[in-house]
C-alpha cells in the first residue's frame, strides 16, 4: 500500500512539473479596447528576453449572433536584434478553436485568421511563440468583428432589391412604347 501511494505521490509530481514546464515564461492577459468594429494589439519584449516563450490573450466579448472574425498579426524582423518566432495565432471561445493561417515571407511573420457564424460570448485572440532577437522583439495585429445579417433581413434587402428592379423594368418599357409615337408626332407636317 505504502508503495502505491509512493506511487500516486511520484506520478503526480511529475505531472506537476510537466504542466508548468509547458507553461509560457511570460504570459499576459489584456482586454481589447474597439473603435466602431475593430481593435489593435500588440506586445513588445525588451533586452534581457532572448529564448523566453510567450503567450498574450487578448479578450474581447461578441454581442451578435452570427458574427464574422477576421485578423492579422505582423511581426518583422530586424537583423539579429529584433525577432520573434511566432508559434501559433488562435481565436478560442465557445467551444470552438479556429487557427490563424501563417505567411512567411524573409524577415516578416504574418498570420491571417478569418471566421463567421461566431454565437454571443466571451472570446479570446491568443499568440504565442519565442523571442529570438537579441533585443527581444514585437508584434502588431488588428481585429475587426463584424455582424452578420441574419437570413430574414437578407430576405427583406433582396425583395426591395426585386422591387426597385421591377419599377425600373416597367418604367423603361412605358418610355420604350411612348418613344415612337412621340417621333411620329415629329414627323408629320403641321
Amino acid at each position: 500500500m505504502k508503495k502505491l501511494i509512493g506511487s500516486l505521490l511520484l506520478a503526480s509530481a511529475f505531472i506537476g512539473m510537466a504542466s508548468t514546464a509547458s507553461a509560457a515564461d511570460l504570459e499576459r492577459t489584456r482586454s481589447l479596447v474597439w473603435t466602431d468594429a475593430t481593435s489593435t494589439f500588440n506586445a513588445r519584449y525588451g533586452e534581457g528576453t532572448t529564448g523566453l516563450t510567450f503567450l498574450e490573450n487578448f479578450t474581447f466579448t461578441v454581442d451578435a449572433v452570427g458574427s464574422a472574425v477576421s485578423s492579422a498579426v505582423v511581426s518583422i524582423a530586424l537583423d539579429g536584434l529584433s525577432r520573434l518566432g511566432i508559434d501559433s495565432f488562435t481565436l478560442s471561445g465557445n467551444g470552438r478553436t479556429i487557427t490563424g493561417t501563417p505567411l512567411l515571407e524573409g524577415d516578416t511573420q504574418t498570420f491571417s485568421l478569418r471566421t463567421d457564424g461566431l454565437s454571443t460570448g466571451l472570446y479570446t485572440l491568443s499568440v504565442a511563440g519565442t523571442i529570438l532577437g537579441s533585443e527581444g522583439g514585437s508584434f502588431a495585429g488588428n481585429i475587426s468583428v463584424a455582424p452578420v445579417p441574419e437570413a430574414s433581413t437578407t430576405a427583406m434587402m433582396l425583395g426591395g432589391l426585386g422591387i426597385i428592379g421591377f419599377a425600373a423594368y416597367r418604367r423603361r418599357r412605358k418610355a420604350g412604347e411612348d418613344a415612337p409615337q412621340q417621333r411620329n408626332d415629329q414627323l408629320m407636317p403641321a
